[in-house]
Parts: C-alpha cells; structure tokens; sequence
C-alpha cells in the first residue's frame, strides 16, 4: 500500500503541512530547523514515500516521466537502446511509460498507455515515414532516435548513413571485392541505407545491386543469398541492412560450403558471437540517447542530429 504524507508526519510526529514544506523544499522559509528536516526525510526514506505525479502535475510540477513507443520489439538493436535509455531517465531521476506498435504499424490503441499517464516528454524508437500519429502529442518535446520525414513535428537523432556507407563500401574494396549486393527487406530505414550505399558505389566506381524481399530478418539474409547462389558465378560482397539478416546470409552461404565477404548493420551483441562473427557498423547508441534525451529536455534543439558510426571488422569479411 502507498504511503502518504499524513503517515508520514505521524511517524515523525509534526503535521501534514510541515511534511509537504520539507519535501517541496520550502520548509527552511518559514524557519524549519534542519534537524526536523532531517527527520522528515529520513521518515520519508525508510517508509518509501513516492509523490503523487497527479497531484504535481494538477499544481503545475513536471511529472519526470517520458514516454517511450518502440517501433519493432523483436528487434535485437532496440532491446540495448531500450536498456541505454532506461539507464539515463535513471541517472537523471526519470521515469518511462513504455509502449509499442506490432509489426511497425502505428494503432492508436497501441497509444493509449501515455495517454493515461502525464508525460513530460515523448522519445520514439524507430525509423518511420508514417507520422501522422504524432499529431496527438504536438503539445509536448518529441524526439525520434532513427530516421523520420521532414514534415513531422519533432527532433530525430539518427546515425550518419552516408558516412556509414563510405567506410563499409572502403572497407570491401580494401579487401578485394569490386562488387556488392545490399540485401534488405522493404521497411523505410533499409530503403535509407540502401539509397546512401547506392551514392558511395558511384563515387566509388563499384557496381551494386539491390535485391529486397518482403521477408524481415534472418529469412531475408538466407532467402536472398540463396537466390544470388543459384544467378551468380562470381563471388560478391554481401552489404546487409542490418546483421540479423547478415546471419542469415552466412548461414545459406555456410549451407553451400562457400565464404563471400559479408557486411550487417547495428553491431547487436550476437555479431560478435556470431561464426563467422560479423563484420558491421556499430551504432553509438550511449551517445544516441544521450543527444535524444538532452533533446526532449532542451525542446529548442535543431531538427535532425546526425551521429557517426564506427566500422567493427571482422573475420566475416
């Protein structure tokens, strides 16, 4: 059972209106001796006293809780973002309301758990050209960590995908490889990275083929590649949208008993533990969510951050 602020004072034995005088930090202005205060709150501590968010938030008070809508739940890269985010709310004393959409597919069903709540602010997980959503939270700071389009109405901190682009497509031509093939499924951030590695190849000379399926994941890495290995002679490198479906292109290519050079995106956990462990770019994901909730504090913020990437490279090129 919750405790309140009338329990409070009588463990220490004072009245309500001096209690709530100690936890507003007014206590001191109408001549409070610190050793009460100190009494106060260490009655507080021990009996585990949480504010009231309503009441704050009815007298004006921020309600130190962020809202958070995560795109695609059985992604791998969004459970570490998940975890960096929750440790920084933590850090800076903040709560979150997690929620989420099935299939990346926004409902306003899927919604209603902020709506309930009183948020300060509202960060998205995913990259999306739908939000039309967002409407509804317009009156608050909204940040986007992935890639969003430029109508809507808040901050998105992303990775640098042309960047990215670059030092992959260097990376494989360093090693030999005078053509690629991206493989990705048909979602709007693939569509992104596919566009930026198609920029770095012309600059490059290096010809590339974009094959997409409507497959997502690891079925999307073992469908395509079993399909180049039934159309190609010649070996390409492999540049996957992200490195669950890496695995499973060097799951079909381990199938036929062939090494090519294969290249994910993310830099999961399991990249590294993968075999052959995974050549890939690593989002800087602490720094990510640094820039995403300094936003949401600091609403003046420019439109889009931009943040480099580092190649992580691996025995599977």
């Amino acid at each position: 059972m919750a405790v309140n602020q009338k329990q409070v004072a009588e463990r220490v034995g004072v009245s309500i209106s001096l209690v709530s005088r100690v936890l507003s930090g007014t206590a001191r202005d109408i001549g409070i001796s610190d050793a009460t205060i100190e009494r106060v709150l260490q009655a507080v501590d021990e009996m585990g006293y949480v504010p009231n968010v309503a009441a704050q938030t009815l007298k004006g008070k921020p309600s130190n809780t962020i809202g958070v809508v995560v795109y695609d739940f059985q992604d791998p890269f969004f459970g570490s973002t998940i975890e960096q985010l929750q440790s920084t709310a933590h850090d800076q004393g903040y709560s979150l309301v997690l929620t989420g959409f099935q299939g990346r597919h926004p409902e306003g069903s899927d919604l209603t758990p902020l709506h309930k709540h009183t948020i300060d602010g509202l960060v998205v997980l995913g990259s999306s050209d739908q939000s039309e959503w967002l409407d509804s939270f317009r009156h608050l700071p909204v940040v986007r960590v992935g890639h969003g389009i430029s109508t809507e109405q808040c901050v998105c901190v992303s990775i640098d995908e042309a960047d990215a682009a670059e030092q992959l497509l260097q990376h494989i031509a360093s090693r030999g490889s005078d053509r690629c093939v991206f493989i990705g499924s048909n979602l709007y951030v693939h569509d992104l990275r596919s566009q930026a590695l198609e920029a770095a190849a012309k600059s490059l000379g290096m010809p590339l083929q974009k094959m997409i399926t409507s497959s997502r994941g690891f079925g999307a890495g073992f469908q395509i590649t079993n399909t180049l290995l039934s159309e190609t002679a010649s070996p390409p490198a492999l540049v996957c949208a992200t490195d669950i479906i890496a695995m499973g292109a060097l799951h079909a290519l381990n199938d036929a008993g062939l090494r090519w050079p294969v290249t994910g995106f993310d830099d999961i956990p399991a990249a590294a533990q993968f075999i052959p462990s995974i050549t890939t770019i690593q989002q800087p994901i602490e720094a990510l969510i640094e820039r995403a909730f300094r936003a949401v504090m600091a609403p003046d913020t420019p439109s889009e951050i931009l943040l480099k990437g580092r190649l992580v490279v691996r025995s599977s090129t």
